[in-house]
Order: C-alpha cells, then sequence, then structure tokens
C-alpha cells in the first residue's frame, strides 16, 4: 500500500485514545484506514476511586473501514505484586461502531463500548467489574454546522448499563474550528461527572497534542500520531 497522509482536522475522544471530544465521546468517524497511536497524563481526579495516584496511558487505534473503530489501551497503575514489580499495565479494548452518518438534515449516531472486555469475562452487559476500570456502553448523537467555514458541533449522548461505571447518565459537548485555523479546536463537555475545556491543535498533518482543565480542578493532556493508511 502507499501511505499517504490524511490532511483534514482529527476529532478524538483524547483522553482514551478513541474518537470524540475531550473525555465524553461523540458521533464523529475516521476515514477507513485512519491509525493513531499516542499516550495521554490522566491526574489522579480522573480515575477510578481506588487509584489515589497521577497515572497515564497508551494506545493504538485502527478506523478498519468508516463506521469501525478499534482500540487497544493499557493504563499504568501500581500495587504489590509476586514478582516484586510495583508498577503493572490495565490493558482494555474500545470498539465504536455507526448505524447512521451525518447527513443534511440529521445527525451522525454511534454506539460504542469502552474496556470491551476482561479475563474470564465476555459479557459485556455483565455487573461484575473485576478489573474493568473504564468501562462504560454508550450511544452519543452529533450534528456539525458550517458557518462561513468555521465549523461548530453539538454532541449529546448517555451511558448504560453504568451501575459500576465511572461515568452514568447523559453528556455532551460544543466543539469550535475557526476558519482562520482550522486545525486548532476549542472544546467544552460535560462527561456526566465533570465539566471540561480545554483546546486541541493539529500540527505537521500527523501530530495531534491537547490539554484541558478537568473540572476546573486540574489539567490533562497528550500527544499523538496520526497516519491515514489508505488513499
Amino acid at each position: 500500500m502507499i501511505f499517504i497522509s490524511c490532511i483534514i482536522p482529527v476529532s478524538a475522544q483524547y483522553s482514551l485514545g478513541m474518537t470524540g471530544l475531550l473525555n465524553t465521546p461523540d458521533a464523529s468517524m475516521q476515514k477507513d484506514g485512519y491509525f493513531m497511536a499516542g499516550a495521554n497524563f490522566l491526574p489522579e481526579e480522573m480515575l477510578p476511586e481506588t487509584w489515589d495516584y497521577n497515572s497515564g496511558n497508551y494506545f493504538l487505534n485502527m478506523t478498519f473501514f468508516p463506521f469501525v473503530e478499534v482500540a487497544y489501551r493499557c493504563t499504568i497503575f501500581k500495587g504489590e505484586f509476586k514478582a516484586g514489580n510495583k508498577w503493572q499495565q490495565d490493558r482494555s479494548v474500545s470498539l465504536r461502531l455507526r448505524p447512521l452518518k451525518e447527513g443534511r438534515f440529521y445527525p451522525s449516531v454511534v454506539v460504542g463500548s469502552n474496556d470491551l472486555l476482561t479475563t474470564g469475562e465476555l459479557n459485556v452487559l455483565n455487573k461484575t467489574k473485576g478489573n474493568r476500570f473504564f468501562s462504560s456502553v454508550y450511544a452519543t448523537t452529533t450534528k456539525n454546522f458550517d458557518l462561513s467555514n468555521n465549523i461548530f458541533s453539538l454532541t449529546f449522548g448517555s451511558y448504560f448499563f453504568s451501575k459500576n461505571s465511572m461515568y452514568k447518565g447523559v453528556f455532551g459537548g460544543m466543539k469550535y474550528s475557526p476558519s482562520f485555523l482550522k486545525q486548532a479546536s476549542l472544546i467544552a463537555e460535560y462527561d456526566s461527572n465533570s465539566i471540561n475545556t480545554g483546546l486541541t491543535v493539529k500540527l505537521f498533518n500527523h501530530f495531534s497534542l491537547y490539554a484541558f482543565s478537568y473540572d476546573f480542578k486540574t489539567v490533562s493532556g497528550g500527544l499523538r500520531y496520526e497516519i491515514c493508511l489508505l488513499n
């Protein structure tokens, strides 16, 4: 295959290495063959209650079709282990499916799950938490508006089967990309727990940086590399 970069603005749920907003999924999708890899800093306030320290993750992400996206992610955590190691990795898989693509008069719709599977448990709806620290099942919708080449988007969705999840109930957000700097976006969101505001920017068509304030208490950020493997 000929590796050709995709010169398009990126939209990603940065904290989990998925497509979406900052810490919230949306219903946009990458192009077929779009690959992403990167790492994120996760402050203690963004992690499950049992994590009383700052951490981070790294991930690989692939959009196999324009309606299917899969990511493999490792989150660093610490504890007492038989091998004497203080630090270990929590491995998780995320999946997104888009049953409806955005049209002129209607929004796109995506359903997905984070921390899809865990060892010895293949039922994603099972209430047993296990080591599914970031588990969630959600549906979300997004509509984009072009106002004189200024791109404004609205997202709304909800988490389901979330009794043991960090995220419960509704979420939503807004994103604005100005006409004079389309590779940058300002984002404000409610992720079902907190209000977050931040900035994303794409550099040299392959690198994306982001930083945001989590609930006005702390700051998260990350870096990723992106390339479209198909023309």
